[in-house]
């Protein structure tokens, strides 16, 4: 390993770390969110700093002060004229993002806080959602006329866009600024500040151990625990390979970092030095995924037999044995699309739904079986049998205080992210956006090519990343809204369900898929091609759904929320029939 090579690893590992305990902070500001919602109460929005009116008129002008000075310089800079296409693509689309969303946001303060001049007082009269549909042709328009311009007037056009993206860019940044009262602001962020409360104040808190506590294995326990939720993400490629040229030496140094490829093929033949983007690319690839994560239930049973409490020997001897227990059901779940894909490594699996169709489509049934068997290894309700309160207090930690409570917390959080982004990679494409390969995008149904548009390389792998991030955001909040839409299962029910239902049907699934791959490898080709077609249909119901779901999602966010407050009970009827209350100084 070259010395670029380990500081590429210790690159990809930070990343990889900071994703993980920042979303695991935020799950836990996500589910203590829901739960107020259900429970109609306060939410974890007390945590606030009040910061002087000066600092954060600083903190709201510096991001788009530098992005905008970014815009600027790139403006000013001589590109050739393939690099200035794309810039001034990508630079009238930014414009177009940053004016329909800073007017968004104006709009929420003037409508929230109210009109400060006559030109906030017009934007409150507006529907937000006007606002966001105007955005969303705009992008369009926007996208058709850039294609138009011919590549000789590039340069000029794309120094036109990124000047006015900067422009955009500063004069929103002075504008927010403006809109920061006097004094002293109270900041929140959401609610999110709660999470780093918590984190400061469990490191601060007493380390209670039980006086006939084992106190080594004690102590060691929430180690166990979370250790082999952050190692299981070294195998999960959260990028696709990158390309880097050699300068002739023939060795992948620092100087040839500067080389990445401006285009690459959608084989990506690379005559340089290949970077993938994942901590370790193994061979035994999941096989290592179910090793590490069986590990956890040490940690588990550990915590529970080392406290000397009954009440965690209990709730170690439920998570030893459910662990133990789902574990064969979630591995034999996948079995189908190991037949399917022909490879262990995960980045092959990728590769294979990038080339043909997702994995939720070619296996649907398997997904099901997954995500409840992930369900019950994370301990996740309605799993949570090894610490539930109602029946055994907190279960295997209740004898864990401080840090150590607190590690046992991150760690359940980061089992969340991280099998959201299993589940993102076996059933969801991985980094995959539909009709988005290497070169660009490829609008491809059977031999017919619809449409086609060239990308750079480090465009299209910004781009993988991203896709593949916020795919594992949103799986995440999906398992997120599990805990408060169902209820706890009984233990007795929770073992039956693993080894007389998921187990079965796991194993039947397994054979149905062995017996269908059989028949397909022995079909005509005909039929292969109309499987082909079908699975490129796929990316055009993914590509449409996907678009129309977004826009229905964020039209919804913005709909206008009226609030009347109303009497609905016998005793209002009763008051309405009798002429309605009567109003008194005393009435609260």
């Amino acid at each position: 390993m070259t010395g670029v090579e380990l500081v590429l690893a210790i690159v990809k590992i930070l990343i990889v770390l900071l994703f993980l305990l920042n979303m695991a902070a935020i799950a836990t500001w996500a589910d203590r969110r829901q739960g107020a919602m259900v429970q109609d109460r306060v939410g974890p929005n007390r945590a606030v700093v009040y910061l002087p009116s000066m600092l954060v008129r600083g903190i709201v002008l510096l991001p788009p002060t530098v992005l905008g000075a970014l815009a600027a310089l790139t403006a000013t800079r001589e590109l050739s004229l393939p690099a200035a296409g794309d810039t001034m693509v990508i630079g009238a689309q930014l414009a177009v993002l940053v004016a329909w969303f800073n007017l968004l946001v104006f709009c929420g303060l003037a409508r929230r806080s109210g009109p400060i001049n006559a030109a906030e007082e017009a934007l409150a009269a507006v529907d937000p959602r006007g606002i966001f549909y105007g955005g969303v042709a705009a992008h369009v328009v926007v996208f058709l006329v850039t294609q138009a311009v011919p590549l000789s007037s590039a340069p000029l056009a794309a120094r036109v866009a990124c000047g006015l993206l900067a422009a955009l860019l500063f004069a929103s940044g002075v504008y927010a600024a403006s809109r920061v009262p006097e004094g002293k602001v109270p900041l929140r962020l959401l609610g999110t500040l709660h999470a780093a409360a918590d984190a400061i104040k469990m490191i601060w808190k007493e380390d209670f151990i039980p006086k006939n506590a084992d106190r080594l294995l004690h102590s060691l326990a929430p180690l166990l625990a979370m250790f082999p939720a952050l190692v299981t993400f070294a195998v999960i490629p959260f990028g696709d390979k990158l390309c880097f040229g050699d300068n002739g030496d023939g060795i992948f140094g620092f100087s040839d970092l500067p080389l990445l490829k401006n285009t690459v093929d959608q084989a990506l033949a690379c005559n340089g030095h290949v970077v993938s983007l994942q901590i370790a690319d193994l061979n035994v690839g999941i096989l290592y995924l179910f090793a590490m994560g069986g590990t956890g239930v040490i940690g588990a049973a550990l915590a529970g037999w080392a406290s000397d409490n009954k009440f965690s020997l209990l709730g170690g001897l439920r998570a030893a044995s459910q662990m133990v227990s789902y574990e064969v059901a979630m591995g034999l779940s996948i079995v189908g699309l190991l037949i399917i894909y022909s490879s262990v490594r995960l980045g092959d699996m990728v590769q294979w739904q990038v080339q043909h169709a997702w994995g939720i489509f070619v296996q649907p049934f398997a997904f099901f079986l997954f995500i409840t068997a992930l369900a019950a290894e994370t301990k996740r309700i309605p799993f949570d049998q090894p610490e539930g309160e109602s029946e055994i207090v907190a279960g295997y930690f209740v004898e864990y205080s401080g840090m150590k409570f607190g590690m046992f917390m991150t760690g359940e959080y980061v089992e969340l992210i991280t099998s959201s982004a299993l589940l993102v990679t076996l059933f969801f494409g991985g980094y995959h956006l539909p009709f988005l390969d290497r070169d660009g995008i490829n609008v491809v149904i059977g031999q017919t090519t619809l449409f086609q548009y060239k990308m750079t390389h480090l465009a299209v792998s910004a781009l993988y990343v991203v896709a593949f991030f916020g795919k594992t955001i949103l799986m995440s909040w999906v398992q997120v809204f599990f805990r408060w839409t169902l209820p706890r299962f009984r233990y007795d029910q929770v073992m039956r369900l693993g080894w007389t239902k998921l187990l079965p049907l796991a194993i039947g699934n397994m054979m149905l898929t062995g017996i269908l791959v059989l028949a397909v490898d022995a079909a005509p080709a005909g039929l292969r091609d109309g499987l082909q077609v079908a699975a490129d249909i796929s990316q055009v119901v993914l590509a449409v759904g996907g678009f129309a779901a977004v826009v229905a999602v964020i039209a919804g966010l913005l709909e206008p929320v009226e609030r009347n407050r109303f009497l609905h009970s016998t005793a209002a009827r009763f008051a309405a029939a009798a002429g309605g209350t009567k109003a008194s100084p005393q009435q609260a």
